[in-house]
């Protein structure tokens, strides 16, 4: 089996510099947090509102178009889904 980049740092035969350019820097929690509300955000400005208008649910047995009242319907639940998932991410859970 061949030998990677990390077997060889493991094993001390990669130099410190290349081997601290390999290792990824550690992600603080905090700026986790950031990039799920963000992905968050994203969802309630973009998708939420493209769903008001109609979309496709694809299951095993082939989609689904949903529209009209129901498209609305949907959307606002996933709109308070996804407001209720930010809280949580903001308070840190």
């Amino acid at each position: 089996m061949e030998k990677d980049i990390f077997d060889h740092i493991a094993s001390g035969k990669v130099p410190a510099p290349a081997a601290a350019a390999v290792v990824p820097a550690p992600v603080p929690q905090a700026e986790l947090a950031s990039q799920k509300a963000q992905l968050i955000g994203y969802a309630l400005s973009r998708h939420v509102p493209a769903m008001q208008h109609g979309f496709e649910v694809i299951t095993s047995y082939g989609p689904w178009h949903v529209d009209g009242e129901l498209a609305e319907q949907m959307a606002e639940l996933m709109r308070q889904h996804l407001m209720q998932q930010l809280v949580k991410v903001e308070a840190g859970q």
